[in-house]
């Protein structure tokens, strides 16, 4: 009998986190890019960069443009508080590219590869 209650009981704490999680759960659904958008991003890496010198939002916003002016970068995110540039660019786009937009931004601002894929 305890058992039967315990299953009870669990199943309707199921129902309402469901009830509850649901539509959070299917707004994050529907932001995943389509597989169309994955196969047009096929032919592209992703770096990430080590930025010093960034002082406030400006300086990430100077750094962010400067990156978005590179020829084959299609996305850049700059990361004031984590000191990095994350950037989507054609697999063509040289890291040297990458590393001179961001010295171009500003005199104070150097950069290095942290990571590729």
């Amino acid at each position: 009998m305890k058992t039967g209650f315990l299953n009870g009981a669990a199943i309707a704490v199921a129902i309402l986190l469901l009830a509850a999680g649901g539509p959070w759960l299917v707004r994050e659904l529907r932001t995943l890019p389509s597989h169309h958008q994955l196969a047009a991003r096929a032919s592209e890496r992703i770096v990430t960069l080590e930025i010093s010198g960034m002082t406030c939002s400006g300086c990430a916003a100077k750094v962010k443009g400067s990156l978005a002016t590179v020829p084959g970068v299609s996305a850049a995110e700059v990361r004031l508080h984590q000191d990095r540039a994350i950037v989507v660019c054609a697999r063509s786009v040289p890291d040297s590219a990458l590393i001179g937009a961001v010295e171009s931004a500003g005199p104070s601002f150097l950069a290095a590869i942290a990571t590729k894929e």
